[in-house]
């Protein structure tokens, strides 16, 4: 019988309390999150959720290598089949359940702390994101890099990349650039910036806190701030943001692109890799960015559910998914080569809820959780 790729121990505290510390582990394809994981995430949450003696979840990897390097999009788009998807019934229940795991992590009665050493993207970032707490090392790479592979930020993405200073979150969107640590702490990404070599003593400081007293994360922030090492010099988002932030202000998604054009060959260590975006996915993740402004996190993943469903049957994500991870040839055939040809009823119809005969599937996942939309 294979291992679980989710282990779940409750550790023992002082007055009969307990630590929930889930590990996520399936180190050799870095803890990509396929249904069962996030099912198994999900079982895991019920556990900690019916056992009142615990004070709080530590989620980390069994690997250094990453946290969590996204969702097994090679099963979401039927290893990217060519042409796009007829039958969404897996891909739609894959989604529902990842998003909703995002959320439940989020509005945890408990305080849920993140050790996110290595890499932490995509899926990896819905989880990470949804901590109170969000732990870093120097050997941290962040990314939604979905418009990469024809898709959009997703998991909340677009609402908490409304949430990066300066409007920059908008940049982070449409370019799915990976960001280091410090530029994680920048961008509001990221609490804390702790040496590798730290997390067996913060780990058992978390233990020893005082968590009846209701002071817990007080002690918890002191114990961070004697390790916390940021430096934003080596960010080259804190060092080249403020005016980036400028040059983007109150333009429409496609004005955006041609902004971010430029600053690409400008600063190409800002935007590493822009060559290899999917213009039609950008504009559609630029626009999602701005629809969900003003829009709760429930709202933001049923539209980002939807806009899944629309670009799995367009072609376009399963076309990223066989190019760069299929086949890996790495050229992938986008719907448009340019932004310019991007048509205006393709990103219409792109961002047009979905109907479903017996209702949004993700919608009553949340409803069935009181959460609301």
């Amino acid at each position: 019988m294979s291992e679980p790729t989710v282990l779940l121990e409750f550790v023992s505290l002082q007055d009969d309390q307990v630590l929930a510390h889930i590990r996520l582990n399936k180190p050799r394809t870095l803890n990509a999150l396929d249904h069962d994981m996030i099912r198994q995430l999900l079982r895991a949450l019920d556990q900690i959720e019916a056992d009142s003696r615990a004070v709080c979840v530590w989620i980390d990897s069994v690997t250094e290598r990453a946290f969590c390097a996204g969702g097994d999009v090679r099963d979401v788009t039927e290893q990217g089949r060519v042409g796009g998807l007829d039958d969404l019934t897996h891909a739609s229940a894959y989604l529902a359940d990842e998003y909703l795991l995002d959320l439940r992590i989020r509005l945890s009665a408990i305080p849920v702390i993140a050790w996110g050493d290595g890499y932490i993207m995509g899926g990896g970032m819905g989880v990470f994101q949804a901590a109170q707490i969000r732990c870093v090392t120097p050997h941290s790479q962040l990314a939604m890099p979905e418009v990469r592979i024809g898709f959009i930020p997703d998991c909340g993405g677009s609402w908490f990349l409304n949430r990066v200073p300066y409007g920059l979150g908008q940049a982070l969107a449409m370019s799915g650039v990976t960001v280091n640590a410090n530029d994680a702490l920048y961008l509001s990404l990221a609490d804390w910036l702790v040496p590798r070599e730290a997390k067996s003593m913060l780990f058992d400081a978390v233990c020893a806190l005082p968590w009846r007293s209701g002071q817990a994360l007080v002690a918890l922030n002191a114990v961070l701030q004697t390790h916390h090492q940021p430096d934003l010099a080596q960010s080259p988002w804190a060092v080249h943001g403020l005016a980036l932030s400028s040059a983007l202000r109150h333009l429409t998604p496609e004005q955006v692109w041609d902004r971010l054009d430029e600053w690409a060959h400008k600063v190409p260590a800002l935007l590493d890799g822009w060559a290899s975006v999917s213009p039609g996915a950008a504009l559609i993740a630029g626009h999602q960015w701005q629809r969900a402004r003003l829009q709760t996190i429930g709202a933001c993943v049923v539209q980002e559910h939807d806009l899944g469903m629309r670009l799995l049957q367009d072609g376009e994500w399963c076309e990223g998914v066989r190019a760069l991870l299929v086949d890996k040839d790495k050229a992938p055939r986008w719907r448009y080569r340019t932004v310019a040809e991007v048509e205006t009823d393709w990103i219409t119809a792109m961002m047009t809820p979905m109907k479903w005969s017996q209702g949004h599937p993700l919608q009553r996942a949340l409803a069935a959780h009181g959460i609301a939309q």
